[in-house]
C-alpha cells in the first residue's frame, strides 16, 4: 500500500467512527462527584450524543439513608421543556420532561438534582445513584436508544 491508500483508509475509518457515535444512541449519565457529610450537593443528570430529544422518563434510585432529596432544576439547555419530578417515595425519583421541539447536542446537562447529605457519617463511604429505567423519545415520537453510566459518589465524614 502506498501513502495515499493508507491515508484514504484512515479517512474512511475516521468518518465511520465519528458517524457511528450517533448511531449507537445516546448515553445518559451522572458524573463522578465527591461530597461531605451534612453538605447540600447538586448532582447533574447529563446526556451525551442525543438528537431531537423531546421526551424523557427516568427512574433514579438512591440511598435515602444517605440523601434527602430537596429539588430539581432545569438547565439553560432544557428550559424549553416542561418537567415533573415525583419524589413521593424516599430513595426513588421519577423524572419526566417533555416539549414540542426536540433538543440535540453532546454532553448536555438535563437537570440539576439537589440533595442534602446526612450528617451522621463517621467514616468515608462510596455510593452510587442507580438509573433503573430510562425512556427517551424524539419529537417524531420515536424511541431513542440510550445507554446509562453511573459513576460513584464519594462521601467524606468531614
Amino acid at each position: 500500500m502506498n501513502l495515499i491508500s493508507v491515508m484514504r483508509v484512515l479517512f474512511i475509518m475516521t468518518v465511520f467512527f465519528l458517524s457511528t457515535a450517533w448511531v449507537f444512541g445516546a448515553e445518559l449519565y451522572i458524573p463522578e462527584i465527591a461530597a461531605k457529610s451534612g453538605q447540600t450537593i447538586d448532582i447533574s443528570l447529563k446526556i451525551d450524543k442525543v438528537q431531537d430529544l423531546a421526551g424523557i422518563k427516568i427512574v433514579l434510585k438512591y440511598d435515602s439513608g444517605l440523601f434527602t432529596f430537596i429539588g430539581a432544576e432545569k438547565t439553560e439547555f432544557t428550559s424549553p421543556l416542561m418537567h415533573v419530578v415525583n419524589d413521593k417515595t424516599p430513595g426513588r425519583l421519577i423524572l419526566v420532561m417533555a416539549g414540542a421541539k426536540g433538543i440535540s447536542g453532546k454532553d448536555i446537562a438535563l437537570l440539576l438534582l439537589k440533595f442534602k447529605v446526612t450528617k451522621q457519617l463517621r467514616t468515608q463511604q462510596a455510593t452510587r445513584f442507580d438509573i433503573s429505567g430510562a425512556e427517551l423519545m424524539s419529537a417524531e415520537l420515536k424511541n431513542i436508544d440510550c445507554t446509562t453510566r453511573v459513576n460513584r459518589l464519594l462521601i467524606s465524614s468531614e
